[in-house]
């Protein structure tokens, strides 16, 4: 063999060699890159998307390991190893700090590092937020979920002192506040009893009916529990703020002339189901929330309207709708009369 037919051996090879180096390379490359992008998934991915707030502790003298390893078994995170790599890749396992928290399912695992880190430690006080129409039974399990009551204890508490309240009248039922806690954002102490959320609530209603307002009501020979009343089902039957006092104008209206409000809320508040149209055998249901079966308001208020609500029942705007109807969208449509309203029916809702 010649020289210059080895060197071409030697010179073949060699670039074989080296092409099998850049290709494993490269392969090595893929999949680190592959497994880093795993990783970064996995440590911002949360566990799930229940954002409901549990209490997580960390005692004196635990480590990165063990607090990883507890915050799995507590379904906070979607696995402990990506939590302690996530860790110490900061550098900040010297710094989490001993503590209870509020932690929950939809955080990933940077967003419950920077808590545990940054000592944010659970405050005394639980915000909770009351939504506008908002029933006594889902107050009662935003409270719950919180951590405030237990089942059936708030809804099952019987307030005792009402002199306090200038709005309440010898014909609202101390059994049922229903339609008297004003929907907003409380603070509260994990030990407050249910008697003072309530009366926390009430006080805020109190505030809310202010003097101008009640001055009206009496000047249109109204009480304070017919306004809440019908505001409620307004509230319920409104689909989007801008038609709210439309909607009151009819309900208005149809009081006026003693006709039946047919509210396929104040059924719905007797099944309890939330349907959107109340069927044929829902009509038949003997209750004074029938409101197609009985004529002007229900006993008591459906839900807990806003101030929105109130206002539109309070300072109407004057129509001669005695009809409307919503589609599945929200979009409200107003008839004067029933054949307008059967056009209505036809054009939005078929």
């Amino acid at each position: 063999m010649t020289a210059k037919v080895y060197f071409v051996i030697q010179n073949t090879m060699t670039k074989k060699i080296v092409s099998a180096i850049i290709i494993l390379f490269f392969l090595f490359a893929i999949i680190a890159m592959a497994s880093f992008l795993y990783v970064e998934n996995k440590i911002n991915q949360p566990f799930s998307d229940n954002n409901i707030q549990k209490e997580f502790v960390i005692e004196n003298g635990q480590g990165v390991k063990e607090i990883a390893a507890n915050l799995k078994k507590n379904n906070l995170i979607v696995g402990s190893d990506y939590f302690e790599i996530y860790v110490w890749r900061k550098k900040i396992a010297g710094q989490l700090q001993a503590g209870k928290y509020d932690l929950s399912a939809a955080m990933a695992i940077p967003e419950i590092a920077g808590i545990l880190v940054g000592g944010r430690i659970k405050s005394n006080e639980i915000a909770v937020t009351i939504p506008e129409g908002f029933t006594l039974e889902e107050i009662e399990k935003r409270l719950a979920e919180k951590g405030l009551v237990k089942k059936d204890e708030f809804l099952e508490n019987e307030l005792t002192n009402f002199s306090q309240y200038s709005f309440w009248e010898d014909e609202m039922d101390k059994k049922n506040v229903e339609g008297f806690l004003f929907p907003d954002t409380y603070k509260f102490y994990r030990e407050t009893t249910s008697q003072k959320i309530a009366e926390k609530m009430l006080d805020n209603f109190d505030k809310k009916l202010s003097p101008e307002i009640r001055e009206e009501i009496k000047k249109q020979n109204k009480t304070v529990l017919e306004t809440i009343i019908l505001a409620s089902i307004v509230e319920k039957e409104a689909g989007r703020e801008e038609d709210i006092k439309k909607v009151a104008s009819v309900f208005l209206n149809r009081l006026a002339a003693d006709y039946p409000l047919q509210s396929d809320a104040t059924i719905n508040y007797v099944i309890g189901e939330g349907r959107r149209k109340a069927s044929y055998e829902d009509l038949q249901i003997d209750s004074f929330y029938n409101t197609y079966k009985y004529n002007n308001l229900p006993p008591a208020p459906i839900c807990n309207p806003g101030l929105n609500a109130i206002k539109a029942v309070v300072y109407p705007v004057e129509t001669n709708y005695f009809y409307f109807l919503t589609d599945p969208e929200g979009q409200a449509y107003f008839a004067e009369t029933f054949e307008e309203h059967q056009r209505n029916r036809a054009k939005y809702l078929n």
